[in-house]
């Protein structure tokens, strides 16, 4: 953030080891293989209606890309009823229709061996329009029965992207899908970052000449101003319950951080510091903040035990940035450099600091990353791709994927929290 305070403050974006090996497998439990899940074809409620049929390849496509992403199982194409997918431990099958502008789903997922007992049956019905939605719920539905953990199908990513000319604030579907720009503010605006319930996104934007941090309400798609103070006015994240906010201002001086109530009041300062402390990120429990200092020489990462004040040192590299602390409380990603010729890479370092992990490796510049919200993957932005775009890889550093292919150059992506 030291570096995207420079970019707030020249109006421009910048493009900006010692290694301890973690295990962050996204296998089963134990390092088990994930289970098996046969998926057969989903068919229409009625066989002689040729748009049910349709309707019900397409769902099943959705669906099935979705499991796949969720990384939750080893998903197996059953195409033939008669010959089921062997050694699996799940079967989901599906009915669909149509009627008028409404989509009709009855979804049946049950144990693949055996006398194959339902474990889960459910019928849903939505507004024609909302097929793709239908079948992330779907999806968040078995992964929920399956594994007793939260499906992230029905999440989204806002994201900075300049195709305009313009500075906006993005958002896109988890999985890259329905793309689309939320503000025309026609300057500069990014940082964006999703209230706890998802419906406010809270950004930076110079609409009004400075720095000012904006609310946008997600179902009026409407901003109001939050705080305006001169100079840098910077989101950091909201805490858990969503009642206050992180933030970082420089009220015309050097950079340091604030808690603020939502509903409004005065802001608390939490860092006096001569130099720049900026990025800060809640712990999960919101007892801690994780920011970037700059107090020690180059940016590092340090922790803020918000109670007793006390700050600890995390990491000791070149550069770092843009700190981000996992939903499962036991990682801090951030943007770094072991050496100042190096581009900016992907780290993760343990909450004592005695860890680090090295997710990226120069492919391009690979910055500014946020966590999903069960803690598996991991979003950033990177240059491999020639120009900045969003990117999601495995906590691991795994399977890295381009997520959109958006024109223009994409920033600063935030996750947002589990669908409801």
């Amino acid at each position: 953030m030291i570096r995207s305070l420079a970019l707030l403050a020249l109006l421009i974006c910048v493009p900006a080891s010692a290694q301890t090996e973690v295990k962050l497998a996204l296998t089963g439990a134990a390092g088990r293989p994930n289970p098996g899940l046969a998926l057969p074809p989903f068919v229409a409620e009625d066989p002689k209606i040729g748009a049910d049929a349709l309707l019900a390849k397409d769902l099943r496509e959705v669906v099935r890309q979705d499991l796949m992403l969720s990384r939750r199982f080893e998903v197996t194409d059953e195409d033939n009823a008669a010959e089921p997918v062997k050694g699996a431990t799940w079967r989901l099958t599906a009915k669909a229709s149509k009627n008028a502008d409404k989509v009709s789903v009855r979804v049946k997922l049950a144990n693949a061996e055996g006398g194959r007992e339902t474990v889960f049956e459910r019928y849903y019905r939505q507004d024609a329009s909302w097929m793709r939605a239908v079948a992330h719920r779907i999806t968040d539905d078995i992964v929920k029965a399956a594994t007793g953990r939260d499906g992230i199908a029905r999440t989204r990513i806002a994201f900075a992207n300049n195709r305009t000319g313009h500075k906006e604030i993005w958002v896109m579907d988890y999985d890259g899908d329905a793309v689309k720009r939320l503000t025309d503010n026609r300057s500069i605006s990014l940082l964006p970052r999703f209230s706890p319930d998802g419906r406010i996104i809270a950004y930076t934007s110079y609409k009004d000449g400075n720095p000012d941090l904006w609310f946008l309400d997600l179902e009026t798609g409407r901003s109001k101003i939050f705080s305006n103070e001169q100079g840098l006015n910077i989101a950091g994240g909201f805490s858990p319950d969503g009642t206050k906010i992180l933030m970082t201002l420089s009220r015309g001086k050097s950079p340091n951080l604030y808690l603020k109530e939502v509903a409004g009041g005065p802001a608390e300062r939490l860092t006096s510091h001569f130099g720049a402390d900026s990025t800060p990120t809640f712990s999960p429990d919101a007892r801690q903040v994780a920011f970037v200092s700059d107090r020690s020489g180059n940016p590092q990462i340090h922790v803020l035990d918000i109670p007793t004040k006390k700050i600890t040192r995390l990491t000791s590299l070149n550069w770092c940035d843009a700190p981000a602390w996992s939903p499962t409380g036991e990682w801090v990603a951030f943007a770094g450099r072991a050496h100042n010729k190096d581009r900016m890479d992907i780290f993760l370092v343990d909450i004592t600091g005695g860890q680090l992990r090295q997710l990226t490796h120069g492919e391009g510049s690979n910055e500014d990353p946020g966590w999903s919200p069960d803690g598996r993957f991991l979003t950033f932005s990177s240059t491999r791709g020639k120009r900045s775009q969003i990117w999601v890889m495995d906590a691991d550093g795994a399977a890295p994927r381009l997520m959109a292919d958006v024109p223009g150059a994409s920033v600063t992506p935030h996750w947002s929290p589990v669908g409801r």
